[in-house]
C-alpha cells in the first residue's frame, strides 16, 4: 500500500510563482541551512533587552536595514516539549515590498503578480537557552503578515508550528514540528484559491482525534464553500469565509520514518 504513498509538501501550483522567479512557496525555504542565529558582536548586556536583541537579530538574519520600517509579531508556546515557553516571530516587510516595486524595470508585472516575493519571515526563539532558530522566509504576498498559530498534533507537551500565507488570491497551510530548533516541514495544503473567480476551490483541514500510523493525529480534509469577493473588495488582501461542506475529501497521515504526512492517492 505505501508504494503509492503522496506527499502533497511543495506539490502546489506555480503558476504564480516563476514569474516572479520564485521556486515551491516553502519546500525550498532554507530548511537544510538552519543555524544558531546568535551574533557574536551583541553582548550579553543587550541581549537581557529582548526587544533590542530581536531587532539587532532580525536585522544579521534578514538583511533588514536599521531605517527600513517592518511589522512583526510573536506568540510564545512550547515547541520543543521541555516545559519552558518559545517564542514564534514573523516578520512582514511591506515597505521594501514597494520600494523594489518602484525600483523595478517592470512595475506592472510585479502588480500583476500581486509583488509576491522574500518578504514575510519566521525566526525561533528558544526560551531555554535564549538564543534565535531557524530563520526561514516565505515566498507569499506581502499584503498580508504571516498568520501563525500553535497547534498540537502529537501530545501534550510540545506543540507545532501552523503557519497561513498567501499567494495573491489563494491561501496556503504549511505545518511544522521542530526537532533540534530545527523547523521541520511536515504538511502543506491549499486553503483555497481563485477567490473572486468563477474557478475557486477551498478546503477545511480538521484535526482527527487520533492518528492510524503514528502518536500525530491524522489531518482530515474537507472540501469547503468558499465566500464569494464581496463588491469594491480587494482578491489579493480580502480574507475570505470558509464553510465545510460534505464528506472528507482526503485524509493524511503521519509517516515516522518520513516525519512528514502523506495521503493515499484516489482512485477512480
Amino acid at each position: 500500500m505505501f508504494r503509492h504513498l503522496i506527499s502533497l509538501i511543495g506539490i502546489i501550483p506555480l503558476i504564480y510563482l516563476v514569474s516572479c522567479k520564485e521556486e515551491l512557496p516553502e519546500s525550498a525555504q532554507n530548511e537544510n541551512e538552519t543555524q544558531e542565529m546568535m551574533l557574536n558582536e551583541i553582548p550579553d548586556s543587550i541581549k537581557k533587552d529582548f526587544s533590542t536583541y530581536l531587532s539587532l537579530t532580525l536585522q544579521g538574519t534578514f538583511q533588514i536595514l536599521p531605517n527600513e520600517k517592518y511589522t512583526s509579531s510573536l506568540i510564545e508556546t512550547d515547541y520543543d516539549g521541555d516545559g519552558i515557553l518559545d517564542k514564534i516571530i514573523s516578520v512582514n516587510r511591506l515597505e521594501k515590498a514597494n520600494l523594489d516595486l518602484k525600483n523595478d524595470d517592470n512595475p506592472s508585472k510585479m502588480l500583476e503578480m500581486g509583488q509576491m516575493g522574500n518578504y514575510n519571515h519566521v525566526l525561533l526563539f528558544n526560551g531555554r537557552d535564549s538564543l534565535f532558530y531557524s530563520p526561514l522566509t516565505i515566498p507569499s504576498s506581502p499584503y498580508l503578515p504571516l498568520k501563525i498559530e500553535s497547534i498540537r498534533l502529537k501530545n501534550e507537551i510540545k506543540s507545532e508550528i501552523q503557519i497561513d500565507y498567501r499567494i495573491r488570491n489563494a491561501s496556503y497551510r504549511s505545518i511544522y514540528s521542530v526537532q533540534r530548533n530545527q523547523a521541520k516541514l511536515i504538511f502543506q495544503w491549499k486553503l483555497f484559491d481563485g477567490l473572486g473567480t468563477l474557478q475557486s476551490e477551498a478546503y477545511v483541514i480538521e484535526v482527527g482525534i487520533s492518528g492510524k500510523t503514528s502518536e500525530y493525529k491524522d489531518l482530515n480534509i474537507y472540501k469547503a464553500e468558499l465566500e464569494s469577493l464581496p463588491n469594491n473588495k480587494d482578491a489579493n488582501t480580502y480574507i475570505p469565509k470558509l464553510t465545510r461542506t460534505g464528506e472528507i475529501f482526503t485524509s493524511f497521515f503521519y509517516l515516522d520514518k518520513e516525519n512528514k504526512y502523506f495521503t493515499l492517492p484516489k482512485t477512480n
